[in-house]
């Protein structure tokens, strides 16, 4: 029934895969490549997890890909928390959990689609206003240039890297400085990360698991639009990749006070590795420092821009600023794990 949902208590009178009680659909919908195939259907919450291990079974292998949404669907049974009270039914349109024809009035005539990645966000272990900057790039509301230019004249909608237009995509993932700083992460993670939002959002679905990755795809999008604002309002001069690298580490290092103990340690091999990556040759050269004049506060035309990065199939991006040398990156590509076909978590 629309709007009708489970509370979770006992889990005796549940169904884990057919009934609403976690989300806006069930986990057959959400998970159907898994139902189709598990010999198990129509088994309460209870019966298939003892709060240590889930007990679905598959009548054949699954592959690389469904194993991906497995894990997945482990991570979901173990944000369960039963209790000794009986599994009850509220309506999930109205705080109140009480049905009023308001409520569904106003459900059944909205136009738009919820996205499911956006209520993750409150979810990560990261400061209340990284909650709120990552709630606005979720739902393209951060004022990035060509936002601007919609509520406004602005003379120059370019990027203050590069010569395409700041739209909220290209600022965090299609920029070429974006684009080195997510394949630093990539490589520490195995994981293609970057590519668009979609590819970092959706393992924010599953963050008991990917806590670590997730509390670091969050500061280095952060530190992107600290180090923009920096640009564009403080007259300062962009100069290389190390800027980036170091106000990541300097904000992953602010946030270890709200990791959780068990992944401490975790926290500590990824800044090991941003710290080793600030002893290595850079990918984006030094660029001419610019004054004050050349950024002005009133988003005027910006200068000494990094050009838009080639790619070839044979070779890694060059990434080249005026007045400065080219370094061509390595041909060899990283070995990331490409993730393509898994799916959203």
């Amino acid at each position: 029934m629309l709007g009708a949902r489970w509370k979770v208590g006992h889990g005796k009178s549940i169904r884990f895969w057919e009934d609403h009680w976690l989300d806006d659909c069930s986990l057959a919908t959400q998970f159907w490549d898994l139902y189709v195939i598990a010999n198990e259907k129509n088994v309460s919450i209870a019966e298939f997890w003892d709060e240590n291990k889930l007990k679905i079974s598959f009548r054949r292998r699954v592959s690389n890909r469904l194993m991906l949404s497995w894990l997945d669907l482990v991570s979901i049974a173990e944000s369960i928390t039963f209790t000794e009270d009986c599994d009850s039914i509220f309506w999930a349109f109205d705080g109140s959990g009480k049905f009023s024809v308001q409520s569904m009035y106003r459900t059944i005539s909205f136009r738009g689609i919820l996205p499911a990645h956006t209520p993750a966000v409150w979810k990560l272990c990261v400061p209340t206003r990284i909650h709120i900057f990552l709630w606005l790039l979720s739902n393209n509301k951060t004022l990035t240039r060509t936002n601007l230019a919609k509520r406004r004249h602005v003379e120059d909608i370019t990027c203050l890297f590069c010569n395409e237009n700041e739209s909220v995509h290209h600022l965090f993932f299609g920029c070429c400085v974006a684009s080195v700083m997510w394949r630093h992460l990539s490589e520490i993670f195995d994981v293609n990360l970057g590519a668009d939002y979609e590819s970092v959002a959706r393992w924010w679905l599953s963050n008991n698991r990917h806590a670590i990755m997730n509390m670091t795809c969050a500061p280095l999008m952060w530190s992107i639009w600290k180090l923009r604002n920096d640009l564009c309002f403080q007259g300062k001069a962009w100069r290389n990749e190390k800027v980036l690298l170091y106000k990541l580490l300097g904000t992953l290092r602010n946030w270890q006070l709200l990791c959780k103990e068990a992944y401490l340690v975790d926290l500590a091999s990824v800044l090991e590795a941003r710290e080793l990556k600030l002893r290595q040759s850079l990918r984006l050269q030094d660029g001419p420092p610019r004054s004050r004049e050349m950024v002005s506060s009133s988003l005027g035309p910006s200068a000494g821009k990094a050009s838009e990065a080639v790619r070839t199939p044979t070779e890694q991006p060059i990434v080249q600023l005026p007045n400065c040398p080219v370094e061509r990156l390595s041909t060899e590509q990283p070995s990331y794990n490409v993730l393509l076909d898994s799916g959203r978590a």
